[in-house]
């Protein structure tokens, strides 16, 4: 009997310490996300207002996403608190509104959608310093280009066969220093320079790259980075004369399109196949980034890395040899640089070009579709809208626009690619 008695209370003792344990476990009281609520549109400044449980203690950061993370500045014995998100510095679409805190058991999510407008945004994508066959360092590089061109945005794109172990980390370790989201975008690159040709590559993960096209192709497109056609003459002599690969077309966004044989070079690409956008970098070697005669804009709702990567990967660019004249194309209200996925019966080309120097008039805006002027116009002005509508037969299309300026200076659109289904 004792020993009965003794077993009956030792079990009682190991179910009241198992008890408490699993009391001891249980999820903490979570954040109530109050305001913005699961699908709501948001845009500009957002006022996130959460419900806070009484016991949670620390910092609490929110983030649609990921960075950049705003930090919700506590009031003691507070139930309630609020901070503002900019949404303008993340990617237009279905963002998760996330809140970090201490305990991970706390944190908290919504899906919502995020829509801002897009502005335009000056980069220089493709230079070089002393690491390769450049000058001087990539932290004199990335000064200059902010303070000196006064860049939006800027890439240094030194020869992977180049860099070492040691470069490679500095010029990450300065683009990362350079970088400040809303006022100056640095992202890391290199250029992978092979006989077959040059393709940059856009804030990639490593320095070490396949050195055959298929298998650089392949590494590229798994790990997901954007990159871009350099300097390709008229197109014949480089990369296999731009033979189409359909890995490839998943890898590469960007072509340097900066005068009439790099056109040329466009064109036969496009019709190749490729789905590219035009880039204007200068490939500059000497202590001149950014400030030469070539530049590319770039379509982002804010200035952030992670909105500048999006937009490229998107192809919501254009290249142009003046470097404050805005341009933005749509089709059926499409953003350059898309392909529209429903098929359509007819086209609606919408252009709207401006450049705020009096000097700098648009003498001609020319309409391509499949590669061949369909339609021209001649505004002799500063800035202009104009409005083409097409039926073309059914099939696949793309078009995209080329501005010539009085002057000489010329842009190009990235184009926009759909289908014309049968009446």
């Amino acid at each position: 009997m004792l020993r009965r008695c003794c077993v009956v209370v030792m079990l009682a003792l190991v179910l009241a310490a198992a008890g408490r344990s699993w009391g001891a476990r249980q999820p903490a009281p979570k954040i109530e996300i109050l305001q913005p609520q699961t699908g709501q549109a948001l845009g500009g400044l957002v006022d996130v207002r959460l419900k806070l449980p009484a016991q949670l203690s620390g910092p609490v950061y929110v983030g649609l996403g990921g960075p950049p993370w705003a930090r919700l500045e506590r009031v003691p014995d507070a139930s309630e608190g609020r901070v503002l998100l900019d949404s303008r510095m993340v990617p237009n679409g279905p963002q998760k509104l996330i809140v970090k805190t201490p305990n991970k058991r706390a944190d908290a999510a919504v899906d919502v959608t995020v829509g801002n407008p897009l502005q335009v945004y000056f980069s220089d994508l493709h230079s070089h310093t002393g690491y390769s066959d450049g000058v001087l360092l990539p932290s004199v590089a990335h000064d200059y280009a902010r303070n000196v061109s006064r860049l939006d945005v800027f890439t240094l794109t030194d020869h992977l066969e180049y860099v070492d172990d040691t470069e490679w980390l500095d010029i990450r370790e300065a683009a990362w220093d350079a970088s400040e989201d809303g006022k100056f975008v640095s992202i890391p690159g290199l250029e992978w320079t092979k006989k077959i040709g040059h393709i940059n590559m856009f804030d990639p993960p490593t320095n070490r790259w396949p050195a055959d096209l298929a298998g650089f192709y392949q590494a590229a497109a798994d790990a997901g980075v954007v990159c871009k056609f350099n300097h390709p003459g008229d197109g014949t002599k480089v990369l296999e004369g731009l033979a189409y690969s359909e890995v490839g077309d998943r890898a590469v966004e960007l072509m340097e399109v900066r005068r009439a044989s790099e056109e040329q070079a466009y064109l036969l690409a496009l019709k190749l196949g490729w789905h590219l956008a035009p880039d204007g970098s200068d490939d500059t070697h000497g202590p001149t980034w950014g400030s030469r005669f070539a530049w590319s804009g770039i379509l982002a709702p804010g200035l952030s890395k992670r909105n500048i990567l999006d937009a490229l990967k998107k192809r919501h660019c254009y290249s142009t040899l003046d470097r404050d004249c805005i341009l933005r194309f749509k089709v059926n209200g499409a953003v350059m640089g898309d392909i529209i996925a429903e098929p359509t019966q007819t086209v609606e080309a919408v252009v709207t070009v401006r450049d705020p120097n009096p000097g700098d008039t648009i003498d001609k805006i020319e309409l391509f579709e499949d590669g061949t002027v369909v339609q021209t116009d001649e505004p002799k002005a500063v800035g202009r809208r104009w409005t083409v509508r097409r039926t073309p037969q059914a099939g696949r299309h793309y078009y995209f626009v080329k501005i010539t300026q009085a002057d000489g200076n010329l842009l190009w659109s990235a184009p926009v690619w759909l289908t014309v289904k049968e009446k």
